[in-house]
């Protein structure tokens, strides 16, 4: 196999990886942000309730 063909493949693989990792990094923070918006409002709503 010629040395071009194996680094398309390797930048075809590293190209699968980088996007899979950013994928995971994504859906971290967006579950993290998330969990902080849903205290958040918890919190807020609650502090709401007992002044009404």
């Amino acid at each position: 196999m010629p040395y071009l063909a194996t680094r398309r493949l390797h930048d075809t693989f590293g190209r699968k990886v980088s996007r899979y990792m950013s994928y995971r990094k994504a859906k971290k923070m967006y579950n993290e942000i998330t969990r902080e918006m849903t205290l958040l409002e918890a919190r807020y709503l609650k502090s709401r309730m007992s002044h009404a």
